[in-house]
């Protein structure tokens, strides 16, 4: 360690030289002086001093940024995902947007988006409270109708945003060392894992989560940097942010304040409500932090985890103690309580109830939680390094349960082991290695907890937030490796950090490489679905998806069939003989590519049904097949029959058993069926009271028959 330099002052007074010794020369005479003896008065005890208070340790020094990583980060995020611009809608995409009722209405729906679970028209209570990203759709719906190309532009933006303030963040946390924070933000952002959610539309709930987390972790180390209260009365360079956040925030106020209070102080006055405590946080850079948390929150409740990384923050960067950083939870804990509060309110629950699904919850069913966890641990840290393949669906049986026999569950356990000690380790000393594995710990909480607690699938998108906690030990172990410091023969700066750009360019190279090529597979469900055929044969979910595609196919040939019987019927007198054999080619060759593409998705959900012998919408599917496209109302019946016996609160196989039977009843004047109709459109409202074709179809045929039956005995059900 280098000297400290020592103060200017006065000359010190030599020290004396010895005297020469006879070896070293002659000695010379010196006069003899009578010896000194200094008396001392006697030590009295110093007078006690008041205990002072110990010195603030903030503000902490301002660290500068240079602009050029932030805007890089953000130009490669948004050039990666260009290509999904022209994509469709896909996978949850149709449930988020298309089949949510209140989306659809736009402005209008707002208030109701705030008052409802995620998947309320889906008929499951799973206790998501995700309102934020529903709202920005419900926008769209206002401005652009159903625009796929426009929610994807919008996504590709957030992304680039999101790698716009990263780059800023690290640079606050990674003081003059502007090539590592780049390379852990370039990490982040051009990772292929990602893919999932930024050209999936409804992923925007986790980027938003994120950036809302990253932008709440900057704000509050911006309230470390400055002793001002008011954030406007900083340096000019600080006002971008506050200001465009704070707008946000006020405008965030309005529309929350205003829809959550409609029906009780008012839309107006709740709007103002909103705006004032809005306002009053957005003065401040503590108030923009607890204004972020609130929403990411609003995106997704499990930002809960990002609690842990305001005072880690701190530690490993500010270097406060331990003590200082856990102290300054306090506002931020104020914060989560409200949001919890406001979610209770609103939706009546905070865990909701997992349905008993075979498909989606297996490991629950099977009793394996926890074995499962330390198995995917090992699945999720392999994607971070090698991410492929990259399957849109994991769901039963893609990967087999875990199990005390299973070496893979024992791999997991002790690695988790083994990463815990790093993580202590590394907290002790600070080092950057271990705030990596504290990041991957605190992000990936939510996605294993789904496991341990649900017994929940596998997911890419657990580990969106996580990436950047793999790229902290990335990063550091090529620095370790391949950066030679030398005291004696100091090398520039780009020079030192060749190597490791140079291996960083190949590597970044190869996950945007595959992050463009996966972005294709995502451009719709037809595209999505039968990529993940070759990789994931053994899901019943992507079997039934490949299968309704071919059934999508099979109805567009059967409409197409009578679209050409009703435009020659319609000729005028009559059609000839010559438009007739011509009408009937076209018409048997449309019908026989229907049956054809039946058939195929018949093949897919038998495989379906063979992996999960109790996958109700796979039969479901099935029935479907037999109704429009093959026709056999027998077999159609039958196979709903087993939709209901497998999953009897799937309110479809109730409503389409009611339509065969109506059609059945009025063909054949048969009172006795038209009652089954009545009959199981009332049960499809009673499992989903929000499902709206069996509400439409009940309401017809009673307006028309007058007939409405809510019970009837098993005899009769059992006889038709």
């Amino acid at each position: 360690m280098a000297k400290k330099k020592q103060p200017a002052g006065p000359p010190r007074p030599a020290a004396p030289k010895p005297a020469l010794t006879p070896a070293n020369g002659p000695v010379r005479p010196v006069a003899n002086r009578p010896a000194e003896t200094t008396v001392r008065p006697p030590a009295r005890p110093a007078p006690a001093r008041a205990a002072e208070p110990p010195a603030s340790d903030l503000p902490i020094d301002r660290r500068y940024v240079a602009w050029w990583p932030p805007v890089v980060l953000a130009l490669v995020g948004f050039l990666l995902y260009i290509n999904t611009f022209g994509h469709r809608y896909a996978l949850d995409d149709i449930a988020a947007i298309g089949q949510n009722l209140f989306v659809k209405k736009g402005f209008a729906g707002i208030p109701d988006l705030l008052r409802t679970e995620f998947w309320h028209f889906s008929n499951i209570s799973l206790g998501y409270y995700r309102p934020l990203s529903l709202i920005t759709f419900a926008i769209e719906q206002e401005y652009f109708k159903d625009n796929p190309n426009i929610s994807h532009m919008i996504n590709t933006g957030l992304y680039a945003l999101t790698g716009l303030v990263l780059g800023v963040l690290l640079q606050k946390w990674l003081n003059k060392q502007v090539i590592i924070a780049f390379l852990i933000g370039l990490v982040f952002i051009a990772h292929p894992i990602h893919t999932e959610i930024v050209a999936n539309i409804k992923g925007r709930d986790e980027i938003l989560s994120f950036l809302f987390i990253a932008l709440m972790l900057l704000s509050y180390w911006k309230h470390l940097e400055t002793s001002e209260m008011l954030w406007f009365k900083g340096p000019m360079s600080d006002w971008p942010l506050g200001g465009l956040l704070g707008l946000f925030s006020v405008v965030g106020g309005w529309v929350i304040g205003s829809s959550l209070m409609v029906n009780s102080l008012g839309a107006t006055a709740g709007g103002v409500l909103g705006v004032l405590i809005m306002g009053t946080l957005s003065t401040s850079w503590l108030g923009l932090a607890c204004a972020s948390l609130y929403f990411a929150f609003l995106s997704k409740e499990s930002s809960i985890v990002s609690l842990a990384l305001i005072p880690a923050m701190q530690y490993w960067f500010a270097r406060r103690n331990v003590w200082q950083s856990l102290i300054s939870l306090w506002p931020f804990l104020i914060v989560a309580a409200l949001f919890f509060y406001q979610k209770q309110k609103m939706i009546g629950t905070l865990s909701g109830t997992p349905p008993v699904d075979w498909a989606n919850y297996p490991y629950k069913i099977l009793q394996t939680e926890k074995s499962t966890t330390f198995k995917f641990l090992m699945y999720y840290i392999r994607l971070l390094i090698l991410p492929h393949p990259l399957v849109y669906d994991y769901s039963f049986n893609v990967i087999p349960s875990g199990d005390k026999g299973d070496v893979l569950t024992w791999t997991g356990f002790f690695t988790l082991i083994g990463l815990i000690v790093l993580a202590w380790k590394g907290f002790v000393k600070r080092t950057l290695w271990g705030f990596g594995i504290f990041w991957f710990f605190v992000t990936m909480a939510p996605g294993l907890g789904f496991i341990w607690f649900r017994g929940g699938i596998f997911a890419e998108r657990f580990t969106y937030a996580a990436v950047m906690g793999f790229a902290f030990v990335l990063i550091w172990a090529l620095q370790k490796l391949l950066v030679r410091e030398s005291a004696e023969s100091p090398k520039p700066l780009l020079v030192r950090y060749a190597p490791v750009l140079g291996l960083m360019a190949v590597v970044t190279g190869l996950y945007s490489f595959k992050t463009v090529e996966r972005n294709r597979d995502w451009e719709n469900n037809f595209v999505l679905f039968n990529s993940a055929l070759p990789y994931a044969p053994n899901s019943c979910q992507v079997q039934r998806h490949v299968a309704n595609e071919w059934i999508e196919k099979g109805l567009k040939d059967r409409a197409k069939a009578d679209s050409i019987a009703n435009v020659t019927n319609a000729i005028k007198p009559k059609p000839s003989t010559d438009q007739i054999k011509k009408a009937q080619t076209l018409i048997d060759t449309n019908i026989a590519r229907a049956n054809k593409h039946g058939r195929w998705a018949l093949d897919h959900l038998q495989e379906s049904t063979r992996i999960y012998p109790n996958f109700g919408e796979a039969y479901f599917s099935m029935a479907y097949v037999f109704q429009k496209i093959t026709p056999n109302v027998d077999s159609a019946k039958y196979y709903y029959k087993q939709t209901i016996r497998a999953a009897n609160a799937y309110a479809p196989a109730y409503n389409n058993l009611g339509v065969i039977y109506q059609t059945e009843g009025f063909a054949e004047n048969n009172r006795r069926k038209i009652e089954l109709a009545s009959y199981y459109y009332n049960r499809s409202m009673v499992v989903n009271p929000a499902y709206q074709d069996g509400r439409n179809n009940h309401a017809n045929l009673l307006k028309s028959t007058g007939i409405n039956v809510t019970a009837l005995p098993d005899s009769i059900i059992n006889k038709y």
